[in-house]
């Protein structure tokens, strides 16, 4: 791992961290040829800092830098303690909110390119992160989490003065050396600023890189709040797991009430027989350890994966929707370093636009992933 810097009491801590993503991908099949692309991307740049002040405060900063501008992603401070059997922590700043699974998990943790539709499309306006206050439970087997945010600091231009109140709770009724069950649910409600003019989201299908393969909401004017909620079930059981998500996300305007519905399906397993990742303090996808990683004369770990998902956005007047199956195949050399493949064969229907009518094809997609 990354050294860590350490004052002679032990008592500050400091250690670098940071991630690089680079992408290639191709989409073929397409009965519109503008959509048949190929090409490569340079997804994630992203420099910080972490560490610790004492035996309670940890303090944590990254920034990306995307599109030749430093954008804020985690900058916050935690106080960690004790109380009664169980574990609290209270962070204030700019964090990773909960929400769902993989919405809740790293990118370097989720074993597919790209998180699923519950997580990528069930979002409130501000995004994954948001500025505010989260207060966290840790029991033996369950987990609460609560949040009051506003903006996301990465995300200037979205909106400003959205208000969202979040809270995720996930229990493990069976936890042994053998298998652990996870059971999840989370919710949000959005009060939208008054001088919002719309709101609207493109969700990428077929990976990330084609701009033009894509399930839009269309545009939602004068909206007022929102509400969004999902339930998780799955678990693991030796160097195999299985994960279900179903989300939905409310928007009501001053003359519309619009639904947007999603559901994701995943498995895999562990080929080379590590762990799968996840943790069960917090309900959460993390970083495979390789038995024999590159460093240590091994192969690596080797891990198979499966997903199928849909988002329904047809409620919306200009609404798509689009269903996808993926195969991934994940190469961790190391625990800083994975290479993926995902390969997918989707279709979408769009109302209106361009891309109107049906559509269905497959897209490749390959990944370098070096995440410290």
């Amino acid at each position: 791992g990354v050294p860590e810097l350490s004052s002679l009491d032990g008592q500050i801590t400091f250690r670098p961290k940071g991630r690089i993503i680079l992408d290639v991908g191709s989409t073929t099949g397409s009965n519109r040829p503008e959509r048949n692309l190929s090409g490569d991307e340079f997804r994630t740049l992203r420099l910080g800092f972490e560490g610790r002040v004492g035996s309670h405060l940890a303090y944590s900063f990254e920034s990306d830098f995307v599109d030749h501008k430093a954008v804020v992603k985690g900058a916050y401070v935690a106080w960690r303690d004790h109380w009664r059997t169980n574990d609290v922590e209270f962070t204030f700043g700019n964090r990773l909110s909960e929400r769902s699974l993989e919405g809740s998990s790293g990118s370097d943790g989720v074993p597919f390119m790209e998180r699923n539709a519950v997580a990528s499309a069930i979002t409130p306006l501000k995004g994954f992160y948001g500025l505010g206050v989260i207060g966290k439970v840790y029991g033996r087997d369950w987990h609460l989490a609560t949040q009051v945010a506003g903006d996301d600091l990465g995300n200037p231009g979205v909106a400003r003065d959205t208000l969202t109140y979040l809270a995720r709770g996930h229990w493990n009724p069976v936890k042994t050396p053998a298998a652990t069950l996870h059971v999840a649910a989370w919710s949000y409600y959005e009060d939208f600023p008054a001088d919002l003019i719309s709101v609207s989201r493109n969700s990428s299908w077929g990976g990330h890189f084609n701009d033009r393969l894509q399930v839009p909401l269309g545009t939602l004017r004068d909206p007022l709040d929102g509400t969004g909620y999902g339930l998780e079930f799955g678990g693991v059981a030796g160097p195999s797991w299985t994960f279900l998500e179903v989300g939905r996300r409310e928007i009501q305007t001053r003359t519309d009430h619009v639904d947007i519905d999603a559901l994701a399906l995943s498995a895999g397993w562990m080929i080379t027989g590590e762990t799968p990742s996840y943790s069960s303090r917090g309900g959460t996808l993390g970083k495979v350890h390789p038995k024999a990683p590159l460093s240590k004369g091994g192969a690596g770990a080797f891990e198979l994966a499966l997903r199928y998902q849909l988002l329904d956005n047809s409620d919306a007047p200009s609404g798509a929707k689009g269903r996808e199956a993926t195969v991934g195949v994940n190469w961790r050399l190391e625990e800083w370093l994975r290479l993926m493949v995902n390969v997918s064969h989707w279709d979408i229907e769009h109302k209106v636009g361009k891309f109107a009518g049906k559509d269905a094809g497959d897209s490749l997609a390959g990944r370098l992933q070096v995440a410290f």
